[in-house]
């Protein structure tokens, strides 16, 4: 048995008295992990710098849309009507069609889950109106959240020069998710979809391989790489660990698993060279010096062109060979216990092996109406509206008016108990079966109108008075006419009928 066959045996149980530490920084990945409860910064590399943020603007999209459902502007079961612009988008998609409803509901599983572009779009104009009113209010978000290196343009993250954010604007979003709206959490953690006879795998790769993985969102372009936000819980802590640039979906995947587990051990102590201990938030990371995010087109699709549109954004590949040189950016230190990103993958040089997957029952989705819904379908075009409104039923029963903003800054500015909440989701509200509908838990429901709904117009309009008036005159001399006529033809007395 030759030497290297001996590495190649044992390397497994090598590794597994091994951690895997970063060597150095590499400026093409840009990283953060943050606690999710407290904010604060436990590792960031050039967490500022703009990027293309390609499908993890999907979260973006989720958040402004949850947001309209506290503000009672549209409920999880209204259906939405695909426009012909929406079918047309260019994979990942399900392929709607022109004209087919789909509830907001299924909607954000599909995001999360398929990532699918058309049906981010139909959520945009539902919502929004149109994608450009969509982004408005994307930006508008993104602004009070303090997301200073966003602009977004489009609901799904398809590549545009304009379209841009950061690994640090993507943990604020992140964590503004799991604060905000914690019963909603399971969005985030769902392992796969069915819709009809097509089954979707979640398109992150932690998903049934980490431990405590909850989500959240993959992302990839040839323009930015592989991007993933990911979050984590163990022993009742929430770490947010975000990869941007990754050369595959393995590699973003192996990456994020190997800075949660570094996070977790480190305990906010000086595991990591930057970022570890500070005390800092998300807000006060320094600026970076790039104004523009780099185009990694010709690096990441240039040779070996833009992957498979059904596995370039999956991170499930088993493995992945880089045709570039390999780069030593990870090196094996002893003397320290390894951690759960070895159930993940192993990296050996350029190539990269996942590790298996859970198998997951696939919670079912469907596009349509909810069954027996009476929900007025919004379309393209449409401005939004109360969500109280239905076509055959009446108004929904109030509800509390929606919380204020909430500041990301430390956990002084949490509102009252959401960082508690964080890590102990099920204390806090129960969760249901994984196969019950997520609607079904305890989400606001939209405040009753100030008004009763006005009377729907008549389906004919009424004729005019004077119309109506000529109308009458004219029966009633028909009818004298008729009686007279009857009159003549009545046979006097004892004269026999015909």
């Amino acid at each position: 048995m030759t030497s290297s066959t001996l590495l190649r045996l044992s390397l497994p149980a090598i590794l597994a008295g091994l951690v895997i530490l970063p060597a150095q920084a590499d400026p093409m990945v840009p990283t953060v992990v943050v606690d999710a409860a407290t904010g604060e910064v436990i590792q960031a590399e050039e967490a500022t710098r703009p990027w293309f943020p390609a499908s993890t603007t999907k979260l973006m999209t989720a958040y402004v849309a949850l947001r309209a459902v506290a503000k009672g502007q549209i409920k999880l079961e209204t259906p939405i009507v695909a426009s012909a612009f929406a079918a047309k988008q260019p994979p990942s998609k399900i392929g709607i069609k022109p004209g087919q409803e789909i509830t907001l509901e299924n909607a954000l599983k599909l995001l999360m889950v398929k990532s699918a572009n058309d049906v981010s779009t139909v959520v945009a104009e539902g919502i929004g109106g149109s994608t450009a009113g969509f982004a408005r209010m994307m930006n508008q978000e993104a602004a009070r959240l303090g997301m200073r290196e966003s602009h977004f343009v489009n609901p799904h993250g398809l590549h545009h020069d304009n379209h841009v954010s950061s690994a640090r604007d993507m943990a604020l979003l992140a964590r503004a998710l799991l604060l905000e709206f914690p019963q909603y959490r399971d969005y985030w953690t769902i392992g796969a979809v069915q819709l009809g006879k097509r089954k979707y795998s979640n398109t992150n790769g932690l998903i049934g391989r980490y431990p405590g993985a909850m989500g959240m969102k993959t992302g990839f372009v040839c323009a930015s790489g592989f991007n993933l936000v990911s979050a984590a819980e163990r022993n009742g802590r929430t770490l947010i660990a975000v990869v941007f640039g990754a050369t595959s979906g393995a590699d973003r995947t192996l990456k994020a698993a190997q800075l949660l587990d570094q996070g977790f051990t480190s305990g906010g102590g000086g595991f990591f060279a930057s970022g570890a201990g500070s005390g800092r938030s998300l807000a006060q990371l320094t600026a970076s010096p790039e104004t523009q995010a780099p185009n990694r087109r010709a690096e990441i699709c240039g040779r070996r062109g833009p992957p498979v549109a059904e596995e370039e954004d999956a991170g499930t590949a088993l493995a992945f060979t880089s045709n570039a040189p390999d780069r030593p950016d990870m090196v094996i230190a002893g003397g320290h216990r390894s951690g759960q990103a070895l159930n993940v993958g192993q990296r050996v040089g350029g190539r990269i092996a996942l590790g298996p997957r859970d198998n997951f029952d696939p919670i079912p989705v469907y596009l349509g109406r909810a069954p027996g819904s009476t929900e007025i379908a919004r379309r393209p075009g449409e401005p939004a509206a109360p969500a109280n409104a239905t076509a055959f039923a009446p108004a929904a029963a109030a509800r509390a008016g929606t919380a204020a903003p909430l500041a990301l800054t430390g956990t002084a500015a949490l509102r009252p108990g959401a960082a508690g909440r964080i890590g102990q989701g099920q204390a806090a509200q129960p969760r249901p079966a994984s196969g019950a509908s997520l609607a079904t838990r305890a989400a606001p429901q939209p405040a009753a109108a100030a008004a009763a709904r006005p009377a729907e117009s008549p389906r004919v309009a009424a004729r005019p008075a004077s119309a109506e008036q000529g109308k009458t005159k004219a029966k009633a001399a028909a009818d004298k006419k008729r009686a007279t006529a009857r009159k003549k033809e009545t046979p006097k007395q004892g004269q026999p009928r015909s």
